[in-house]
């Protein structure tokens, strides 16, 4: 169930979003353990100038103060060690695929509680 959601401004150099996507939730398997088949995992684009820290506008993607946001949403039975493989994990991805600092991506954790998802046609509960 991970979902991995990832928004940031246009990047200045051209990637491959759906290959890089790929590449974060393999990375994300291989470290955490969690089945492939698994892993959800979306990339969204601001539109330029739609994102600004303080007054300052962005319309590309900065390598240093506007962070790419990352939203991950896993289930509430982690334990805060795998938690942290997970945050670590995604942070690397980013940065080494995409040659973007590392210290300039910002990863929120948010726990999905037993019979608080529907999934597969039903209320999950764990």
């Amino acid at each position: 169930m991970p979902f991995i959601h990832i928004k940031s401004l246009p990047l200045e150099e051209e990637f491959d979003v759906s290959k890089t996507l790929k590449n974060i939730a393999k990375n994300f398997s291989n470290k955490t353990g969690i089945n492939l088949n698994l892993i959800h995992t979306t990339w969204d684009f601001y539109q330029p100038g739609h994102y600004a820290k303080g007054e300052q506008v962005a319309d590309f993607q900065p390598k240093e103060n506007y962070p790419i946001i990352v939203d991950l949403l896993t289930p509430d039975f982690n334990k805060l060690e795998v938690v942290e493989v997970m945050l670590e994990s995604i942070a690397e991805s980013i940065s080494q695929q995409l040659h973007y600092p590392k210290n300039n991506i910002f990863i929120n954790h948010r726990q999905a509680q037993s019979a608080m998802v529907f999934d597969d046609g039903e209320i999950v509960k764990w």
